[in-house]
């Protein structure tokens, strides 16, 4: 038998038929340090499939928990038989370079916006039904922000909050990327919008149509006398005590996000909310968001009407992605943070 044909070898050949491009590879779990561009194999492609040339991918607080990890993290990836080197990214805007055969909604040439994969990288490989047109007054920065935080906005207000036209919602930590669509998806649903944000983030949170502003480190809106019928939780920031004085005696409480602090702070969080939701019978719900096409096309016709615009605070060439992921990491991002190629 042969010697078997290692990493390097398999990328060489590969660069010898002009198949090979740069993306964002991660070795290892640690901080953004781990994060590598290499030149990699382009994804050969499979039925069903559409190769895409990325434009734009945006940052998920996903990205850079899965790149922390930790020794949780590591013995569940190989449990699950997970790569040593993954390409990180799940988000993508781009223009279509090929489809398999018996892909109909798309040709060459195409921009399409949603959701495939290690998108950090100069090609990516998508379902076709993970994929949309892009609106053509959409920037691929904006459109390439949509996916994971639109997607988590919407199911979280609208499926699990409930939200009717006229009640009142409270979005703590509203200035991030999944609280910027959240006010605007709020408002979009009827609802009287209070966003609790950080100094950074008050400019931008009212400009996306929040009816009121709370500074969190000039007031503390868990003392105050307003009730709310619902709490969007990003921050995962306050207790859940705290969070929950402030709802009506039916409103409820939807977590969504969680602390920058480890895999064990963001577990402990859950296991807080599923304790109070199925043993204390309290209206409290975690979720992960799910991968609904037609949620895509929601957003989409927000974003043709008016009602919703992706805010973005910076953008990085793919050459600069893991420093991209450094700064989503360290808290200081407003809004949402976009690689683009």
């Amino acid at each position: 038998m042969g010697a078997a044909v290692g990493k390097n070898e398999i990328a060489d050949k590969a660069e010898e038929r002009g198949q090979t491009m740069k993306a964002l590879v991660q070795a290892g779990y640690g901080s953004a340090d781990v994060l590598h561009l290499r030149d990699i194999p382009r994804p050969a492609l499979t039925e069903g499939r559409v190769l895409v040339r990325m434009r734009a991918a945006s940052v998920n607080a996903l990205d850079w928990h899965s790149t922390h990890g930790g020794l949780l993290l590591e013995i569940v990836g190989k449990i699950m038989r997970m790569k040593d080197e993954p390409v990180r990214g799940v988000d993508l805007a781009g223009t279509v370079e090929a489809v398999a055969p018996n892909v109909t909604r798309f040709k060459p040439g195409d921009e399409v916006f949603g959701g495939a994969p290690a998108s950090f990288a100069e090609y990516v490989l998508a379902r076709e039904d993970r994929l949309l047109l892009k609106p053509h007054d959409l920037p691929f920065e904006q459109a390439g922000a949509v996916n994971v935080a639109g997607r988590t906005a919407l199911q979280g207000l609208r499926d699990h909050a409930q939200v009717k036209p006229g009640q009142r919602v409270l979005i703590h930590g509203a200035g991030g990327g999944v609280g910027t669509f959240a006010v605007q998806i709020a408002k979009a649903l009827g609802a009287h919008v209070t966003a609790v944000t950080g100094p950074r983030n008050v400019d931008i949170t009212k400009s996306l149509g929040a009816d009121e502003v709370i500074d969190y480190t000039k007031e503390d809106f868990t003392r105050r006398p307003e009730r709310y019928d619902a709490v969007l939780d990003i921050a995962a920031t306050r207790s859940l005590s705290d969070l929950r004085r402030v709802l009506t005696p039916n409103g409820m409480f939807v977590q969504v996000g969680a602390a920058k602090g480890g895999w064990i702070g963001v577990f402990a969080r859950i296991i807080g909310v599923m304790v109070r939701g199925r043993v204390l019978r309290q209206r409290v719900t975690f979720f992960v968001a799910q991968t609904i096409p037609e949620d895509l096309v929601y957003l989409r016709d927000l974003i043709e009407s008016g009602k919703l615009r992706p805010a973005i605070d910076r953008t990085y060439p793919l050459s600069e992605a893991r420093e991209a992921v450094r700064y989503v990491g360290s808290g200081q991002a407003r809004a949402k943070v976009v690689i683009t190629a």
